[in-house]
């Protein structure tokens, strides 16, 4: 960074000379030679490393060009074109009708040098032991010329010193120097910074001898340069030192061979003073614009400088995921090749598939056919759907009219009961008696008439109950059967329908046919079975069984014969809590959907017939019956005591005897009775769980009834979707047409795929091979990038410091368009009222000084046919504390 702040301000100080300073007229046909010699000197001004740049200027365009010079490791830095050494020491380029722009080196000594003293508080000091200290401190700069010619003085010859203009400058940080001063010079603040300027003529004094001339003794040319200023903490980034000829030679004193002449020169130097106050002037405007643009430039750096970072950043992505890339392009061109192996199979399956559809043509053919017989079959199932919710609305009547003859046998059951106790506490009032009334003998006879009677009614009444228990048996056993059937029918309706099911879903089978026609073949089977199960069973059983048990129950016979006439068109019965909803979904579903939906429905009718209380009725029954068993037995038992005790009372002879067998018949009587009242309790639960069975029985039958509608409504759903099956396989039909019509095109294309594939895989291994080229090239496109950002950083920093350099040569121009004016005020205003000094002999050495400036035009060898200029550039070591 300080290099290069050094270099912008040496080049700001180089233009600000080339400006002010007279230039050397070129001649065309010669080659003309700008050199620039930079010089690294340490803090005291001591010459280090001394390096010169040269440019030889090939106005006539040459093939080649040929130059005086005792540089040594010479290195062209513009172009490759070469050099040959020749003995006199001169270089011969190969130029080509090009400049040449080289440099080297040398040891030779410099014709000018500074020296740097350095001072604290009035001592001098060494530069390294002033780093960091603080107080008042002066810098003197003297200017050095080792440079002598000897020309002609008028008749004489003597030695002079090569006329050098020198100037130095400084940045001095506004943050530790203040109170800046300069002799020799100006001082430029920027706000942050205090820039100097100094310039000195190191020999010209001595050359012009104007110290013998009084009107001129007074007049001071300078050769050194002062700087004072109060310091915190002192530092030094550098002083640059700018030297050239020249200065002297746009005056014309070689054509000046009177005084008169001079004065007319001296008018001329006045004229031509003016402009350059003027020229000062509007080079200040222009460095203005030139400041203003650089900040510009500055801006447009700083985004070149962005951009090509977010381009690195982008190509350096892409570097990074250029393996993802060719590691993607692999995986394609392992695809392509699984495509083409893919291509080549799908052609395989494309032949199955064309064959397959065909095949598929014909079995929905046949499929078209089944439906047809299937549609038949339901619409004859749909037509029958009556006579089957009839018999169900018959079976539920029936239902209700066995509930009320249950309630009429609990209530029998209950003065059965009823009477079998009043015998009990009877018999027990006779045997507890009997031996009070044994001396009765005459009211016996009636007595045991009267008993006769009662116990011969109640046997007969409990042999009628038995018969009646006996008969209700066999009717829950016929009524189990019935129920049986009913099962039956459903199951072979839900064969039926499963059948139909199968058809569809298979429908691309080859045996559709088959299956149809077997289904059909079963439906038909199943509904007949159903049918006559139904007919055989539960209407022959049913008469009989419910006959028997109404009349058991004690029913009337005109309420048993119209129970009976509800029974004649019954073909089914169950006891069930389901019901059969069959949504209207179902008409928008397709056929085989429709199908399974209604044989859902016919599982929910199954499965809703509670077995358990079918079993719960039917082990109530059976307690019954055994109750009734139980009284029956004890009827017999007290038939046989009746009948001993009527055989006992006959003879009565002997009324001991009789007596005793009288109490042997009653103690008969006595067991027979208590048999009969301790099964009272028995045959009363059961006809209450009788009863309460017929009601369950009663309330599935009425929830039968009303699935029955739904159940119709589902059939005839049914038929619908049995239509719109054969509609559907008529489309199917059509459908298996237009697709195998199209076999021959898909044939086709599969076999053009296939083709394209392999001239697809073929291009995927050229992609391959261009990827992995493409890959390096990526590689190499992030070096580049990676270059390009640092020489933007590069360029974004140098624009920074030449926006730092251009307003440095603003306030370098401000203060040269200041110091112009003072030059041709105080210079050369002032040197024109010295036109009547007799100034001959001044003249004589201006003259030989302007000579000595012309003859000087290289530092390591003038060309003897060229002209040229040459500028030294001394920069020193900067003075800096130790960290």
């Amino acid at each position: 960074m300080k290099r290069k702040y050094v270099q912008a301000m040496m080049a700001a100080m180089a233009l600000t000379l080339s400006v002010s300073l007279p230039t050397t007229t070129v001649l065309a046909a010669a080659a003309e030679k700008e050199q620039t010699v930079y010089v690294t000197a340490d803090e005291n001004g001591s010459t280090e490393k001394v390096i010169v740049s040269n440019w030889l200027k090939n106005g006539s365009k040459d093939s080649s060009l040929t130059d005086n010079s005792d540089l040594q490791n010479i290195e062209n830095v513009k172009g490759d074109e070469s050099f040959s050494q020749n003995s006199d020491g001169s270089i011969t380029w190969s130029a080509g009708g090009n400049d040449i722009y080289y440099q080297g080196e040398t040891n030779a000594s410099l014709p000018v040098s500074v020296k740097i003293t350095y001072y604290l508080d009035g001592k001098q000091i060494q530069p390294d032991a002033l780093a960091g200290k603080s107080g008042k401190v002066k810098i003197r700069i003297d200017y050095q010329n080792h440079s002598q010619q000897k020309v002609k003085v008028g008749d004489t010859e003597e030695i002079i010193s090569t006329p050098f203009m020198m100037a130095t400058g400084m940045i001095l940080p506004g943050d530790k120097f203040s109170n800046v001063e300069v002799k020799n010079g100006k001082v430029v603040s920027d706000g942050k910074n205090d820039i100097v300027m100094g310039i000195g003529f190191p020999g010209l004094a001595d050359s012009l001898q104007l110290d013998d001339i009084d009107d001129l003794k007074d007049k001071e040319i300078p050769d050194y340069v002062e700087i004072t200023a109060d310091v915190e903490d002192f530092s030094l980034a550098l002083t640059a030192t700018v030297a050239t000829t020249g200065t002297l030679n746009d005056l014309g004193l070689d054509e000046i061979d009177s005084i008169d002449d001079l004065r007319d020169s001296i008018d001329e130097l006045t004229d031509a003073s003016t402009k350059l106050v003027d020229g000062s002037d509007e080079l200040r405007e222009g460095l203005e614009t030139l400041d203003s643009s650089a900040v510009t430039f500055k801006d447009g750096l700083n985004s070149a400088d962005k951009g090509t970072g977010k381009l690195k950043d982008g190509i350096d992505t892409m570097n990074g995921k250029k393996g993802d890339l060719l590691s993607g392009v692999s995986q394609l061109v392992d695809g392509m090749k699984t495509l083409k192996k893919g291509a080549g199979d799908l052609q395989s399956g494309v032949k199955s598939y064309t064959d397959g559809a065909t095949q598929l043509q014909k079995g929905i053919n046949q499929v078209d056919t089944g439906a047809g017989s299937l549609k038949d079959g339901i619409d004859t199932l749909n037509s029958k759907k009556g006579e089957l919710t009839k018999g169900i609305g018959d079976l539920a009547d029936g239902g209700k009219q066995l509930q009320a003859g249950a309630s009429s046998l609990q209530s029998g059951v209950k003065s059965y009961t009823d009477g079998a106790a009043q015998l009990q506490k009877g018999i027990n009032q006779l045997d507890s008696e009997l031996k009070q009334q044994l001396g009765q003998a005459a009211q016996l006879p009636e007595a045991v008439k009267g008993i006769s009677s009662g116990a011969g009614q109640l046997a007969g009444g409990a042999k009628a109950l038995g018969a009646g228990a006996a008969q209700a048996k066999e009717a829950a056993g016929s009524l189990e059967e019935k129920i049986n059937g009913f099962s039956d029918g459903l199951g072979g309706a839900k064969s039926l329908l499963g059948k139909a099911v199968d058809i569809l879903e298979g429908a691309s089978s080859s045996n559709a046919q088959a299956i149809n026609k077997e289904a059909s073949a079963q439906a038909k089977e199943a509904v007949q079975k159903e049918n006559a199960a139904v007919n055989s069973k539960a209407n022959a059983q049913q008469e009989k069984n419910v006959r028997a048990a109404l009349k058991a129950a004690g029913v009337d016979e005109e309420t048993a014969s119209d129970v009976m006439n509800k029974l004649q068109d019954i073909n089914v019965g169950t006891q069930t809590e389901a019901s059969v909803d069959v949504s209207d979904k179902t008409k928008s579903a397709n056929p085989a959907e429709q199908l399974a939906g209604i044989r859902s429905q016919l599982d929910a009718i199954q499965g809703g017939i509670d077995e358990n209380a079918l079993n719960s009725v039917k082990k109530d029954i059976g307690d019954l019956a055994d109750g009734a068993q139980k009284a029956v037995d004890g009827a017999n038992d007290l038939e046989k005591g009746l009948t001993a005790f009527q055989k006992a009372v006959e003879p009565l002879s002997g009324f001991s005897d009789i007596a005793a067998k009288l109490q042997g018949a009653v103690g008969q009587l006595k067991t027979g009775s208590d048999q009969l009242s301790g099964n009272s309790e028995a045959l009363n639960a059961g006809a209450k769980a009788v009863t309460d069975g017929a009601a369950g029985l009663n309330a599935g039958l009425t929830s039968l009834s009303k699935g029955a509608g739904t159940l119709s409504d589902g059939i005839g759903q049914l038929a619908d979707g049995a239509k719109s099956l054969k509609d559907g396989t008529a489309q199917l039909k059509s459908g298996a047409k237009e697709l195998v019509s199209n076999n021959k095109a898909l044939t086709n294309g599969t076999k053009q795929l296939a083709d394209g594939s392999k001239t697809l895989l073929e291009g995927g291994n050229t992609l391959k091979t261009g990827a992995d080229t493409l890959g390096d090239g990526i590689g190499k496109l992030a070096d580049g990038a990676k270059s390009l950002k640092d020489g933007t950083a590069k360029l974004a920093e140098g624009g920074n410091d030449l926006k730092e350099g251009t307003g440095k040569l603003l306030d370098g121009s401000t203060e040269l368009a200041d110091g112009m004016k003072e030059f041709d005020e105080e210079g050369i205003q002032e040197l024109a009222t010295l036109i009547n000094v007799d100034l001959q002999d001044v003249l004589d050495r201006l003259k030989a000084v302007t000579d000595a400036d012309k003859a000087y035009t290289a530092f390591d060898g003038a060309n003897p046919d060229g002209s040229g200029s040459v500028k030294f550039i001394i920069e020193t070591a900067a003075i800096e504390t130790e960290d």
